[in-house]
């Protein structure tokens, strides 16, 4: 049996593991906050690694085997959440074996996809392992802050169920005797990194705590974040502003979007240290790379100002340093009014508004003004601009024909309006 083979590879590495520093300080009440955000974060790039690559598959049998089983993502996604005002910094050390294990399951998608099976005994068994540390979790930050530990909770009193389902969906999986040696050789191999991540995130000291954009959000890579706290929580206090404001983003790109709208905020902060060539130059290249993606360029536009109001509020004496944001929102909504103006503009996302009872009694606020920004882009040459964001707005097992209707009907008015534009 698969399973069993892996379950004896795997006691030993296992075993190192549990015996390091970090396994000793959480039960003694010992273990630093940041140590244990740092494991939250690291554990959302690896599930979140590999659940992407799961679903990019060709193997049906593990897609719908994972169909049935709630995301470990989503329950680390949680905890992240609970601990997001806490502002608790990066642990740098960690990040690169955590790098490492991740660029490693996407190369084991393209070269040997089954192999990842072995990646996921190794994390799956995680939900076995977090249930004997839940309680000292709980000891240890429950008091302090709670809900902080849905990861550790595994599925709760389905646990061990879900463990025997998985461990039986190894053992019935199609591998020769070869595949079965692969899958064993790629679980000990992922202890490895995981050994150096538990051994960089306690003990640490008090000079290897830093900001970084994973400290916003674990998917974000190493990009630029202020140095300064203030203007991380102002970049954060934005991006919240612009969710509001669009609630399409949370209904369209759920948790993983609100994380990324943090660590884009936060970048955006840094472009205040530029030249304001550089800096429009740096949102000219974001706002094309959202605009392909179904996030129109007015929320960009919209968000800068924010920032800017953000910012200025909360470090006042540096008002002309970030003076070069709000140029940038305002060379934005430039480029947009020269191909429908505001009063046209504000008129058509009325009339979106007013087609579909309030854009949904609100649920969807601000989509007029998106398909309209939309079309807005598409004629600055964007050229995705509204194939990303028209079809999902036009789904009909999301909306209702009436909806759908006005979507099409208000993309169209703006196409005309537009075209007549100079």
């Amino acid at each position: 049996m698969l399973s069993e083979l892996l379950g004896q590879a795997i006691q030993e590495p296992h075993r190192r593991v549990e015996e390091l520093p970090f396994f000793k300080a959480l039960p003694a009440g010992l273990l630093p906050l940041e140590s244990y955000v740092g494991q939250l974060r690291a554990m959302a790039v690896l599930h979140g690694t590999l659940e992407r690559e799961l679903q990019e598959l060709g193997d049906g049998a593990i897609r719908a085997f994972l169909a049935g089983r709630p995301s470990r993502l989503v329950h680390v996604r949680q905890d992240l959440g609970a601990l997001d005002s806490l502002s608790v910094p990066d642990i740098p050390a960690a990040l690169p074996p955590v790098t490492q294990l991740a660029a490693w399951i996407r190369l084991l998608r393209v070269d040997r996809p089954t192999d990842l099976l072995g990646v996921m005994y190794v994390l799956e068994g995680t939900t076995l392992g977090n249930t004997q540390h839940l309680p000292e979790v709980l000891r240890a930050f429950g008091e302090r802050d709670s809900g902080i530990a849905h990861y550790y909770a595994g599925y709760g009193p389905e646990t061990v169920r879900r463990w025997r389902d998985f461990c039986a969906f190894l053992d019935h999986f199609p591998l020769d005797g070869e595949g079965r040696a692969r899958v064993v050789r790629t679980a000990l191999d992922c202890f490895r990194p995981l050994e150096a991540l538990f051994s960089a995130l306690y003990p640490v000291g008090d000079a290897q705590r830093v900001f970084t954009a994973r400290m916003l959000n674990p998917e974000a890579g190493d990009h630029a974040v202020p140095a300064d706290l203030r203007e991380i929580r102002a970049a954060v206090a934005a991006a919240e502003k612009c969710r509001e404001a669009f609630p399409y983003f949370d209904e369209r790109f759920r948790e993983r979007g609100q994380a990324f709208a943090h660590s884009d905020s936060a970048w955006l902060a840094t472009l205040a240290q530029l030249p304001e060539a550089q800096a429009l130059s740096q949102v000219e290249w974001l706002g094309q790379v959202l605009g392909n993606r179904g996030i129109p360029r007015i929320t960009l536009e919209r968000q800068l100002a924010w920032l800017h109001g953000d910012l200025v509020a909360a470090l006042p004496e540096q008002v002309d340093r970030f003076r070069v944001l709000l140029e940038a929102s305002r060379h934005l909504e430039r480029e947009r009014c020269r191909k429908i103006p505001e009063t046209g503009f504000q008129a058509l996302a009325d009339a979106f508004q007013e087609a579909t009872v309030g854009e949904l009694g609100g649920r969807f606020k601000g989509t007029g003004a998106l398909i309209v920004s939309a079309v807005c882009d598409r004629c600055n040459g964007i050229t995705g601009a509204v194939s990303s964001l028209v079809p999902w707005l036009s789904d009909p097992a999301r909306f209702p024909p009436a909806w759908i209707a006005a979507v099409s009907q208000t993309c169209q008015a703006a196409m005309a309006v537009a075209k007549g534009s100079p």
